[in-house]
């Protein structure tokens, strides 16, 4: 299994954190992983994206073009890091617009009661486009990772992602 995803989203959504239960659950799998992060201006709300290379691979960076998924906090984020993916790449964004692997995430966190939770919701959806890695090992991470407080909504909004996976394509 190879796989090269981008999550890109602003400074406070999390994006650090999805990377890490990403990394970690698919390495837990038996996959070897490997990743980076750009903060550029994460404390105020700046641009942050991260890449996640699961598989044979030996430099962490993906180049513009190679992304098999895009995983994006937001439309605007989705639109301005469309370069890193490959021909044939999905993106998966928070939005309404009601495109085949949109999801509304900060809809359903603020459902749940726990707005700060869209990126689980995200990386739930995100999982069904993942073939071959199984839930049970992200829920590990995520409760080993989230503060005590939030542990539980945390695991509920990562598991709503999970039922409403994206189409196979």
């Amino acid at each position: 299994m190879t796989f090269r995803v981008v999550i890109a989203g602003r400074g406070g959504e999390g994006v650090l954190f999805v990377t890490r239960v990403l990394a970690e659950g698919a390495f837990r799998q038996g996959h070897p992983v490997i990743s980076t992060e750009t903060h550029g201006m994460a404390q105020r709300g700046g641009s942050v994206i991260s890449q996640v290379k699961i598989g044979d691979f030996l430099s962490p960076m993906i180049r513009y073009g190679e992304a098999d998924l895009l995983i994006a906090t937001s439309e605007e984020e989705a639109a301005r890091n469309l370069i890193y993916l490959r021909d044939g790449g999905k993106v998966i964004r928070d939005s309404r617009a009601g495109g085949p692997y949109d999801i509304d995430a900060r809809g359903i966190a603020y459902e749940l009661d726990h707005p700060r939770g869209a990126n689980l919701v995200l990386l739930g959806f995100a999982i069904g486009e993942l073939e071959g890695l199984k839930p049970g090992p992200f829920e590990e991470v995520i409760t080993e990772l989230s503060p005590s407080r939030w542990t539980q909504k945390n695991l509920e909004a990562f598991r709503r992602g999970l039922l409403h996976r994206g189409p196979k394509g």
